[in-house]
């Protein structure tokens, strides 16, 4: 019981904060060019990003996805610096579904402080072209497979091709209650 609610105290405190910097800090940064606009969805290019990311085996462990990520970017590395939060976060809605975050630009593979934490990985992600659907309020699995199936069927009818892997983008702290945005992307497979 004690661990459980130091646990959740520790979050709260790292949420705080992370709400503190996103509204301080102007860090929504878009790092993406807007190609085509069809209906409601994007297609957009993104530039290349260097990345934090960490995921569990353990089913139970998926609630402590950010608090391990923050710890990162709030010190806990090997030169305790503090790495500015950009937005938004990523969840990875397939495979192991991982959380990511990308770091400032600052940063490259090479000079990233290391994680204390063995589970926090980095990796660059290519420049690559997603479509993008946005939605507003919080989001759940519900309104998630939602707009997967909206997406897809946009898609579909414009004859888009898409390799299935699904992920969701937060831009807003848990504590940020009114203009909320999210948005599910899927990479686009061009011929």
């Amino acid at each position: 019981m004690r661990k459980t609610l130091f646990i959740m105290l520790i979050t709260a405190v790292l949420l705080l904060i992370y709400s503190f910097k996103n509204r301080t800090n102007n860090n929504v940064k878009e790092q993406y060019i807007i190609l085509k606009k069809i209906d409601n969805i994007e297609i957009r290019k993104y530039k290349e990003s260097v990345n934090a990311s960490y995921y569990s085996k353990e089913k139970e462990e998926r609630n402590n996805y950010f608090k391990n990520l923050a710890a990162y970017i709030f010190g806990d590395n090997t030169e305790n610096a503090s790495i500015e939060m950009t937005s938004p976060v990523t969840m990875k809605l397939y495979g192991n579904k991982e959380m990511i975050f990308r770091m400032p630009s600052n940063y490259t593979i090479d000079n990233l402080p290391k994680a204390n934490n063995p589970e926090i990985n980095f990796m660059t992600i290519a420049s690559c072209t997603k479509a993008a659907i946005q939605y507003s309020g919080y989001s759940n699995k519900n309104i998630e497979e939602k707009k997967i199936q909206e997406l897809k069927n946009i898609l579909k009818r414009e004859n888009i091709k898409y390799d299935n892997k699904f992920e969701l983008l937060v831009y807003n702290s848990p504590f940020e209650i009114l203009n909320r945005r999210n948005e599910i992307t899927i990479n686009i497979i061009y011929p």
